[in-house]
């Protein structure tokens, strides 16, 4: 194996296992992987549009509408129409919502804090600047 594909590997791997890790750490939300992300990009409380969600998530927008439906029934979230734009729709927390994306970040805070013993401050912007490459790289229209 090639060191470019290991990368990708071991960052697949470590994506699966932080998605496994937050769902069973959130198990009592009943939530799946898909529905914990999209919590944790609405958490800091700012409403986000479905373009925006679609972009920091790469669901297909019939994925992510199913998502939203299934968040909306669960009563975490809202759509609203967007005040900027009237002929888009804003998604919102609910103050349930606003719960579960706390417990969220809290438990994205808790893995960062085992991640940072075990790795010194150059070896986590290098891996930052990896992700940030991959990401960039398998980007639409990246050539990728």
């Amino acid at each position: 194996m090639t060191d470019a594909a290991s990368l990708t590997v071991h960052a697949q791997r470590a994506v699966h296992a932080l998605g496994l890790h937050l769902e069973a750490r959130l198990s009592s939300l009943g939530l799946s992987q898909a529905e914990i992300h999209v919590l944790a990009l609405l958490a800091s409380g700012e409403p986000l549009t479905i373009g925006q969600l679609h972009e920091g998530l790469g669901h297909r927008r019939s994925t992510l509408t199913g998502i939203l439906d299934r968040l909306e029934a669960a009563a975490l979230v809202q759509r609203r129409a967007n005040p900027a734009d009237r002929r888009s729709s804003v998604v919102v927390l609910t103050a349930r919502g606003r719960a579960a994306a706390q417990r969220v970040v809290a438990a994205l805070k808790e893995i960062d804090g085992l991640i940072a013993g075990a790795v010194t401050a150059q070896e986590r912007r290098g891996f930052v600047a990896v992700a940030d490459a991959l990401a960039t790289a398998l980007e639409p229209g990246a050539g990728g």
